[in-house]
């Protein structure tokens, strides 16, 4: 899922819009897991999409 951490990304890209500054910012991910069945970060299963910069 494309997911814009800019200034504003345009009114058609705002719904997965995250404001960040043009200043030096940390990208955090929060995890949530109802168990340990596979796929899971626990056991390297499921591994996280890479976060690509964009202009």
């Amino acid at each position: 899922m494309p997911t814009w951490a800019t200034k504003s990304p345009g009114q058609e890209k705002e719904s997965n819009w995250l404001p960040a500054s043009k200043d030096k910012f940390y990208l955090m991910m929060r995890l949530y897991w109802p168990d340990e069945s596979d796929p899971t970060i626990l056991n390297g299963s499921w591994i996280i999409p890479a976060v690509m910069k964009t202009r």
